[in-house]
């Protein structure tokens, strides 16, 4: 079993709810945003590490890890990368940009060095991740795979028979486009954190004299699940910090 999740944002105790659930999988892969919102983001980092949880980088990872490095020369981080990020940056409303400025101050260096060096796409067990949607950087990062454009998949050429994305905190689940939700801040008027499982489809098959049987995965079963968590815990965590907006909290338990 293969489990998916994406857009954990820093909210520690929806992470947690989701792992107990997917204890048993295989593989975790995630698409990206563990950071940005939410009160915890150096425990949600060291979280994902502990796991193995293998991760793509999303617009609120780039811009947190890298919101104190838009002035200056830096070899890994050229000039393009911080218009790049200044413009993501700016792109966000008021109460985005408050919690990236305060989540860029509490990361510790070598958080943001792990959120710096996610890849954008992976290519892995016949997936293909991103956070946002194939292209650019900036698409990988900040473009919206929305249910009305899951068409436009099948002109892609993509290295893998299914695509996970992240990024707009609302499920998918289609034959070849995968969105799971958001972990901690889901957008579908459902309070509840959410990820996806993938399952293998098996079919087979046999020769005439019934002794030589093989098996070929024909397709991934695809089941979005919830879980409920602690949200009131979510919601103290971010009132106690006086920089977050209480927002960030509040939306939490109408699911937007």
């Amino acid at each position: 079993m293969i489990a998916v999740i994406s857009d954990v944002h820093a909210n520690e105790p929806a992470l947690k709810a989701v792992l107990r659930e997917i204890a048993d999988a295989d593989l975790v892969f995630c698409a990206g945003d563990i950071v940005g919102y939410g009160p915890n983001p150096n425990e949600c980092c060291d979280l994902i590490q502990k796991h193995g949880i293998r991760a793509v980088q999303g617009n609120h990872d780039f811009v947190c890890a890298n919101l104190d490095r838009l002035d200056g020369v830096y070899p890994d981080f050229p000039r393009e990368m911080q218009v790049l990020c200044r413009e993501m940056f700016e792109q966000k409303n008021s109460a985005a940009q408050a919690a990236s400025v305060w989540t860029s101050r509490v990361l510790t260096e070598p958080n943001k060095q792990f959120l710096r060096g996610l890849p954008l796409q992976i290519v892995d067990e016949g997936l293909v991740m991103v956070h946002g949607k194939p292209g650019t950087t900036a698409d990988m990062l900040n473009e919206y795979m929305l249910p009305g454009e899951v068409r436009e998949v099948a002109s892609m050429r993509l290295p893998g028979r299914m695509l996970v994305v992240g990024h707009s905190h609302i499920p998918i689940q289609t034959p070849r486009v995968v969105n799971p939700g958001s972990v901690g801040q889901p957008r579908d008027r459902n309070w509840r954190a959410s990820f996806a499982v993938l399952k293998d489809a098996w079919f087979r098959f046999s020769y005439i004299d019934d002794q030589d049987m093989s098996f070929r995965i024909v397709s991934q079963l695809t089941e979005i699940r919830r879980v409920p968590y602690d949200i009131r815990t979510t919601m103290e965590r971010i009132k106690a910090e006086p920089d977050l907006p209480d927002t960030l909290g509040e939306r939490l338990t109408v699911g937007m």
